[in-house]
């Protein structure tokens, strides 16, 4: 690792969400249509074979702010592939897709 002198800072310039704005009226994709606010975990009833989310995670939780483990939530990842119609662009966010 060089010294702390010649390191040099990646700055990075202004977002451009440009690219990012979409029709906000568009309709919901199909799973959002019967989706229903979760007010206590406790409460949700999953299907046979889907673990529920760790309950330490939400001990404290305040307002609907619920926190979901890993091993939760990659239980849909082959389920859940529609992307909502308002979520920009990875590259415009500075992150780069994974390829699956």
């Amino acid at each position: 690792m060089p010294p702390p002198t010649e390191i040099t800072q990646r700055l990075s310039g202004p977002l451009d969400l440009a690219s990012a704005k979409r029709d906000v009226s568009a309709p919901p994709s199909s799973a959002l249509l019967t989706a229903r606010v979760i007010e206590n975990l406790s409460e949700v009833a999953y299907p046979e074979g889907i673990k529920s989310p760790r309950i330490e995670l939400n001990v404290n939780v305040r307002d609907g702010r619920f926190r979901y483990d890993h091993d939760f939530l990659m239980q849909f990842m082959h389920i859940c592939k529609e992307k909502p119609p308002t979520l920009p662009a990875l590259d415009v966010l500075g992150i780069e897709p994974v390829d699956q």
